[in-house]
């Protein structure tokens, strides 16, 4: 069991690293950020589950804002200034929501590559986890996962 939690933190490690570089991964525009496994969209929400998954429609249209530093926020489309961030709410796995942008560790990695394959996105560089999905709730895993399609509008 200590060999595996080894393990789990080493590849951890060499992912974050990996998205480290200061690379602009997604271009600053609107998208659907869709799970590759059913093809709903992300979602977000601010109630003791956060974000979630749901069925594409116009609320489900993020933002892409680009940091210049490697780092992206990901905006709902509302215009309300409201970002994709760590959820206060103690729980495991950690839960993302969305709240006022920079009230909460709100910048993410996207290691995107362009050519319609699915994208790691990670809170920070990884050091608070890769976004994912568990029971229906957006979550931050300890371990990457290749999940998301950025499917660009307009």
């Amino acid at each position: 069991m200590r060999i595996r939690s080894i393990l789990s933190l080493a590849v951890s490690a060499v992912a974050a690293m990996a998205l480290a570089t200061p690379a602009q991964a997604a271009d600053d525009g609107s998208y659907f950020i869709r799970d590759v496994r059913g093809g709903a969209c992300l979602a977000g929400g601010n109630g003791p589950l956060g974000g979630h998954v749901e069925p594409c429609n116009p609320g489900t249209v993020w933002e892409i804002h680009n940091q210049g530093n490697g780092l992206a926020r990901i905006v709902e489309a509302r215009g309300e200034g409201r970002c994709l961030a760590l959820s206060p709410v103690r729980i495991y796995p950690p839960a993302v929501w969305v709240d006022q942008c920079g009230n909460q560790p709100d910048q993410w990695s996207i290691q995107d590559t362009g050519d319609g394959e699915p994208a790691v996105i990670a809170l920070g560089r990884g050091e608070f986890g890769f976004l994912s999905t568990q029971d229906g709730r957006a979550a931050l895993l300890p371990e990457p996962r290749p999940q998301w399609i950025l499917q660009r509008l307009g």
